[in-house]
């Protein structure tokens, strides 16, 4: 037995085993207790191996945010402020949470007259084409309401990760246009309101409970109206309190106003429903009394206005990743200091003038859609990061500190002056974060590298107060855009800073572990460090050894002493560690057997090598062609898969391809006709949903279909192993009365499940909320099918795999929205047949053969196994891709960009986190169903369990390797959200392949081969 870190050799179980038969003297509870020994360090080292994965994977699938998304947080700049009078003394914000720009722009026929087109939100309407400014809001990934917020109010755009550490606390301190306000007062939802008025003492919020945002009962526009309802209590309250009058009568006041209803609306009946279109006119008349309001109590033209949203909703009635529907939002600005609407002739002029660009790239100049209507009037676009800047300039407040929006100018009614003056604020405080980062990198880094595009950065801010003195106001707002521009790329160096290095490191470290496993497999389930000579192993350690700490020791000063030198966080260390282990420990004390083939091989001496399998005495260059030649095939297979995350109709030629290798390709010799054609159309039928739209939307007819399907599936499967067959053998299967009982309580529980799901979707539909047993009674079905997978055991193989497929059906079919079920039964078939043909086919191949010991845990594995391997990777991420076509996953770091009205048959209280278990619960049930399947195919084939999950982890990594590198940070919301899901998705699914692998070896027991033979 080859070590997974040492060089040493120690006598195997497989050693063992052959040694036996020359050493009859040797008693049978010597043989057992040191094969038992045996069995355990063996174990340990797979333990060990697993652990080792989990953790790997974990922190290299986070590395993507210190390459790509670090925290943009710096703290000790010095605020700066405009010092002249301020247009507006008081700001109101209202965010319609959850608001799509199309649907709140468009004209729609008006049901009395068709041929007339009316606006959703008049009152909005109105504004926009006689009194504002509008545009549209591009927000980023994950368009999340956290983040959203933190962009619109604070300036900055938070680190993706940050919506996984919770919704109502935060993660870290940042200012924002609260914090820099007089007096401010807020009303909304719990889950933001907390999140900028804690630690604010000047800042007043009110919240309704968190039960109140319930997904099941009558539409939740009553959200909104009770946030109308605190303003004018608000108001009406002042003429009885002095002290509350006095703040309201305050300069740099601002008023928060969060309306969910619309958010909640999109997640229960999609933003395509009248409840969504009717909530929008809510809102709008909302807007309209409180606006009126304001102005009746005050009786000046001091308060500006400011709507918008924090992200959209697309048409599943989710949101986070970058689709557009989520990243387009409104922006409607009116009232003091705010210009009124231009025509749109204007608009080339102000692109080619004051759009230097020195934000984000943004198609700027987008052509309006025809149903909105609005081409006549100029369309002012900005990032969601540069309305922070706006609000703080409209009431004469320093920007957010951390704020990297830029005042977008074209908003604005103000005198050149006062424009200016604003915009130079704006640059100093984002040249003050330059200067900040730039000092601190300095300080921490011994090999430091400025940044070349600031070195005259000192003349341009000379030319710019030059510009302003002689009140060239055009030209010193142009070269303050450029200037920004500059600071904002020089802040992306040093986010980016130690970019080439991490990279660098995270592909050793990728590299690193898939060659440990490749060369652990080879050593120890191969002819490869069987048939090697051990002698020569043996007088090389020392000299391997030598080398080994030769490299750790070379590596940890050469890394080490870099991180130190430049103050690197800890998890850079933590990267390095890997790739010393890797490359100094693991890949050294793994090499020798390899390298000794290798040479023979090179030299041309053949060695007897016999796999099952193969040929006995096929030669070592036989042998290894062939191995070369599986290699060749998984990158290409591999690599078609990283091509089907980008273009799921891949999936279907794959599922194509392997349905006619074994219908009528060389592969089908030994199958019978009928199966070949039942697999045929099972893997037709499979490759049907990949070409499914992802938009299908919920269909309670399509789930109980599959409900039906999985009881017929299930049905006749268990007539076929209780009457015809016990799995490739013609030994009938006597039933006993308990597995009756089993198996009808399985079947009847399926039926269940159904009814509850249609039932269920019926209340919420009729809105009266989420029946009280339909909720107990599927939290019941749900634990207990969960408890129930370890002790089900059937009697043999097939009978077991009824069982598991089954009890993992319940759950799948209440988590289910539209065709999902249909998948699953379809899939279950599909792997059914698998099996079957699998087991088939190589016992045929095996006959001659003679049968290995059981307790041979290391017994060899070949070209074959390594095949199935790989079938194994693509049926596992065939379930995954069907798995994004269900939801329409854009980031897997925000579980809200899943489909959350799976959930509403256990919940409809707003519970992320509750939500995302049961999301990950479903995701987590097809993954399973495959690991049970591969398991009790490797113990009926008897095939070393370890060795072929291995080959399936190292094969796996290659797709992470790529899409590390395919990770991006410019460019569209959607590209950008999508390269992040895809690297994140394909290290989570290794993840759960190394825990699946665990989870699996529990609830499959290793016993069926005794019975199976008897």
């Amino acid at each position: 037995m080859y070590h997974i870190f040492s060089s040493k050799i120690t006598k195997s179980i497989g050693d063992h085993s052959h040694s036996h038969s020359s050493h009859h003297h040797h008693s049978s509870h010597h043989h057992s207790s040191h094969g038992q020994d045996e069995k355990k360090r063996f174990n340990g080292k797979i333990l060990f191996i697993v652990v080792l994965g989990l953790i790997f994977h974990s922190v290299f699938a986070i590395s993507i945010f210190d390459i790509y998304f670090r925290s943009p947080l710096v703290h000790g700049m010095t605020p700066h402020k405009v010092d002249l009078p301020a247009p507006a003394q008081r700001l109101v914000l209202f965010v319609a949470d959850g608001l799509r720009a199309d649907k709140f722009y468009e004209m729609v026929d008006q049901p009395t007259d068709l041929g007339k087109k009316v606006s959703r939100a008049p009152y909005m309407r109105d504004i926009v084409e006689n009194v504002g400014s509008w545009g549209v809001s591009h927000t980023r990934v994950p368009t999340e309401t956290r983040p959203g917020h933190v962009a619109l109010i604070a300036g900055f755009y938070e680190d993706v990760s940050a919506v996984t550490k919770g919704w109502k606390s935060n993660p870290v301190e940042f200012d924002h246009v609260f914090n820099q306000s007089t007096f401010s007062f807020g009303y909304g939802s719990p889950d933001i309101l907390p999140m900028f008025s804690d630690h604010v003492p000047h800042m007043t919020s009110e919240s309704y409970p968190p039960e109140a945002e319930d997904f099941g009962h009558s539409d939740a526009s009553f959200l909104d109206t009770w946030v109308f309802q605190k303003i004018e209590e608000l108001f009406s309250n002042s003429t009885k309190d002095v002290e509350l009058k006095k703040k309201l009568q305050n300069d740099k006041l601002i008023i928060f106003l969060h309306l969910l209803g619309l958010d909640t609306n999109g997640h229960a009946y999609r933003p395509y429903s009248q409840e969504y279109y009717n909530n929008i006119g809510i809102v709008d008349r909302g807007i309209k009394k409180t606006v009126q309001l304001i102005n009746d109590y005050y009786g000046d033209d001091k308060t500006a206005y400011v709507f918008t949203a924090d992200h959209g909703m697309s048409n599943r009635g989710s949101h986070g990743d970058g689709e557009r529907a989520n990243t387009e939002t409104p922006l409607v600005a009116w009232g003091a200091g705010v210009r009124g609407p231009l025509s749109s002739s204007l608009q080339m002029d102000r692109v080619t003038k004051l759009r230097g660009k020195a934000r984000e790239v943004l198609n700027v100049n987008n052509e309006t859609p025809e149903n909105w209507k609005l081409h006549n009037l100029l369309r002012s676009d900005v990032s969601q990061a540069d309305i922070a800047p706006l609000m703080s300039t409209l009431i004469g407040v320093p920007c957010p500190l951390n704020s990297v929006g830029v005042l977008p100018t074209d908003y604005l009614s103000t005198d050149g002056k006062y424009t200016t003056h604003a915009l130079y604020a704006n640059t100093m405080q984002i040249w003050e974060m330059f200067k900040l980062k730039s000092t601190q990198k300095k300080e921490n880094s011994y090999f430091y590298r400025q940044y070349s595009g600031l070195v005259g950065a000192d003349k341009i801010i000379g030319q710019i107060n030059t510009y302003m003195e002689n009140a060239l106001y055009d030209d010193a707002q142009v070269l303050c855009l450029e200037f920004i521009d500059l600071c904002l790329a020089g802040l992306n160096y040093f986010q980016t800073y130690d970019r080439p290095f991490l990279m660098t490191i995270i592909t050793l470290g990728y590299i690193g572990w898939i060659i440990t496993l490749c060369l652990y497999v080879v050593n120890n389930y191969t002819t490869v460090g069987f048939k090697c000579d051990k002698d020569k192993v043996e007088n090389l350690i020392p000299s391997i050894d030598k080398l080994s700490n030769y490299l750790i020791i070379t590596m940890t000063v050469l890394l080490f002493g870099f991180l130190l030198s430049n103050d690197s966080p800890v998890l850079y260390y933590l990267y390095c560690s890997f790739v010393i282990f890797f490359w100094g420990k693991t890949i050294p004390a793994n090499v020798l057997p390899f390298y000794l083939y290798l040479q023979s091989y090179m030299s041309g001496n053949g060695s007897s090598i016999s796999n099952r399998g193969t040929t006995v005495g096929q030669s070592s260059s036989s042998s290894f062609i062939d191995y070369l030649k599986i290699a060749v095939f998984v990158v290409i297979f591999m690599e078609l898969l990283v091509v089907a995350y980008f273009d799921r109709r891949v999936l279907s030629v794959l599922y194509v391809v392997v349905g006619l290798m074994w219908s009528v390709g060389s592969s089908s010799k030994h199958i019978a006709a009928p199966v070949k054609l039942c697999w045929l159309l099972s893997c037709l039928s499979m490759a049907i949903f990949p070409n499914i739209g992802l938009d299908y939307g919920n269909d309670t007819r399509l789930v109980c279909l599959g409900g039906i399907l999985i009881f017929a599936i299930g049905s006749f499967t268990i007539y076929y192993v209780n009457n015809r067959t016990n799995w490739a053998t013609t030994v009938p299967s006597s039933t006993s009365g308990k597995s009756k009982y089993i198996q009808g309580a399985l079947l009847v529980s399926i039926l269940f499940a159904t009814w509850l799901v249609f039932s269920t979707d019926s209340a919420l539909e009729k809105k009266i909320g989420l029946p009280y047993f339909n909720q107990l009674a599927s939290w019941v079905m749900l634990v207990a099918s969960a408890f129930l997978l370890s002790p089900l055991k059937g009697k043999h193989h097939y009978q077991h795999w009824v069982y598991m497929s089954l009890a993992l059906s319940i759950p799948f079919i209440l988590l289910s929205i539209n065709y999902e079920p249909l998948f699953f039964g379809c899939f279950i078939f599909n792997l059914s047949l698998w099996m079957f043909i699998e087991v088939g086919t190589e016992e045929k191949e095996s006959n001659t053969q003679q049968q290995q010991n059981q307790d041979n845990v290391t017994s060899f594995i070949t070209q074959n196994d390594i095949t199935r391997s790989i079938i194994y990777v693509c049926l596992k991420r065939k379930i995954f891709f069907c798995y994004v076509g269900f939801f329409g996953v854009g980031n897997i770091a925000s579980i809200s960009s899943f489909e959350i009205s799976s959930t509403y048959r256990f919940t409809t209280i707003f519970d992320p986190f509750l939500m995302a278990a049961l999301l990950l619960w479903k995701i987590f049930i097809p993954l399973l169903l495959v690991s049970i399947s591969y398991s009790l195919l490797n113990n009926r084939l008897h095939i070393p369990r370890p060795a072929s999950f291995l080959i399936v982890i190292a094969i796996s990594d290659i797709m992470s390797i790529n899409f590390f590198f395919l990770v991006k940070d410019t460019g569209s919301w959607l590209d950008i959200g999508m390269s992040i899901s895809h690297f994140a998705i394909s290290n989570a699914i290794i993840i759960l392949q190394l825990l699946l692998s665990g989870v699996s070896s529990a609830i499959v027991p290793t016993s069926f081969k005794l019975k199976m033979k008897q």
